[in-house]
Parts: structure tokens; sequence; C-alpha cells
């Protein structure tokens, strides 16, 4: 009997032990979820939550983007020679065919506002951001402190129509609108034709047509390599030699997706 008494004993020991474990734990439990919620609304970030971000908007590659960074080469064309022909590193002559080249660039860039407009499209009267800090400003820095910088100018002048008539090569096949297609081949013939000019003014006489390698093995400038131009990279060679002769390389290429100007972009 005292068996069974003690046994009853342990036993409602026992449950109230555990009620009343039970109870201290709910109670905490209820205490936990309410600072946690306090200080999930206050200041303070709980353990793992991340501060929110702006996403950007989504990049659509349309015929407005397509002609709005072609609009922006354009643009890194006219400032380039804006800058050089300031400079002075040219005759009189030189700086007048660098002039005539800019006007025409102006008229491209006119040309291609009105085709965005239509599309009802905003222009981009601005040089492309990418090209003018990856290829335009470091290759000027070599240039002006070359000591050679009227040779060099004509080089990076070259490679800027190279540059030109390549993103209107590349645009083609991208334009759905087949009108704007024929549009940016005509303006790439105008650039490939400057490219010539400055081909022949760099290596004069049929030397400057035709493909040809320096005493290195590096190729020179051709003006007319094939019948179209390819849409390879475009190194140039400019600035003050090292101490093995070399000059400094820098590798042009036409505008990807991260230098194309979106219909977001201001």
């Amino acid at each position: 009997m005292n068996d069974i008494n003690k046994s009853s004993r342990n036993n409602a020991f026992s449950r109230r032990t555990m009620l009343r474990t039970s109870g201290i734990t709910i109670t905490a439990g209820m205490l936990l979820a309410a600072c946690t919620k306090k200080v999930s609304t206050g200041a303070l970030p709980r353990i793992g939550e991340s501060p929110t971000t702006t996403v950007l908007p989504e990049g659509l590659i349309t015929d407005e983007v397509l002609l709005r960074t072609a609009m922006s080469v354009e643009y890194n064309a006219i400032d380039t020679y804006a800058t050089v022909i300031e400079a002075k590193i040219f005759k009189a002559g030189t700086n007048n065919l660098l002039k005539r080249f800019s006007q025409d660039h102006e008229s491209h860039a006119e040309a291609l506002s009105g085709l965005i407009k239509e599309l009802n499209g905003s222009p981009y009267k601005k040089a492309n951001p990418n090209v003018t800090s990856l290829y335009i400003n470091p290759a000027l820095d070599l240039v002006t402190s070359s000591e050679d910088p009227t040779a060099d100018a004509l080089v990076l002048a070259h490679a800027l129509e190279t540059l030109a008539a390549q993103t209107y090569q590349a645009f083609v096949v991208m334009l759905l609108d087949p009108a704007l297609r024929s549009a940016a081949m005509s303006i790439a013939d105008q650039e490939a034709r400057h490219t010539v000019v400055l081909a022949q003014a760099i290596r004069p006489g049929l030397a400057g047509l035709l493909p040809g390698t320096n005493e290195a093995g590096k190729p020179l400038i051709a003006a007319i390599p094939s019948a179209f131009g390819s849409l390879s990279t475009i190194p140039i060679a400019v600035g003050k030699p090292n101490e093995s002769g070399n000059k400094t390389t820098l590798v042009l290429e036409t505008p990807s997706l991260n230098s194309f100007i979106y219909d977001y972009i201001d």
C-alpha cells in the first residue's frame, strides 16, 4: 500500500513538474515571440535578414536600343576629333580632313536621331560612356604624351572609324526593321570610306591598300582587307615606346551588352 501511495505521489509530482515546466516553456516562448516581433519591426534587423535592394530595369535589346548605341559611338568620334584638333597635333590640311569626318558623324547622329524618334524613342546625344572610359581616354592620354603624336593620332582615328563601321555591321543582323538595316548599312559604308582615307594617310600608295606586317610581325593597317570588314577586335599601338621599343597596345571592341544604351539610360 505504501508503495502504491508512493508511486501515486511520484506520478503526481511528475505530472505537476511537467505542467509547471511546460508553463515555463510556453511563457518563455511567448516572450521570445514578442521580443522577436518587436525587433523585426525596429531599426535592427534579425539575423539572416538583408536590406532591400533596387533591382535594375530589364535591358531589352530593341531597334531603339541598337540605334541609341550606334548614335553614342558617333559622338565618341565627334568628341575625339574635337580633342585632337584642339590639341593642335596636326597641320591645317589634316585638321580640315578630321573636321570633315566630324561633320559626317554629326550627320549620321542626326539621321539616327530621326530614326529613333520615328520609333517613339529618345535620342542619345552623348558619347558612349563605356567606350570613352575603356578605350578613348586611355588612348588619348597615350597619344598626347607620345614622341610622335601625329602618327599615333592617325592610328587612333583609323581605329575609331573601324569601330564605327563594325558597330553598324554587327547591328545589321540584330535590327528587326528592314528599313533600319538599310540605313545602318548606308552609314557603315561611309565609315568604311573614312578608314580608307586614313589608311592612305598612314601608309600612302598601294601599300595602304594591301595587308602587311611590321618588323615584329604585327599586322599593319589595311584599308580593304576583304569585301567587308571583319568583326574582330581592333588593336592599336600608341604612346611612348618602352625599354624594348614597343608601344602600349590597346584593344578596341564593338559595343557589347554592358555598353548598350538601353532605353532607361538618360
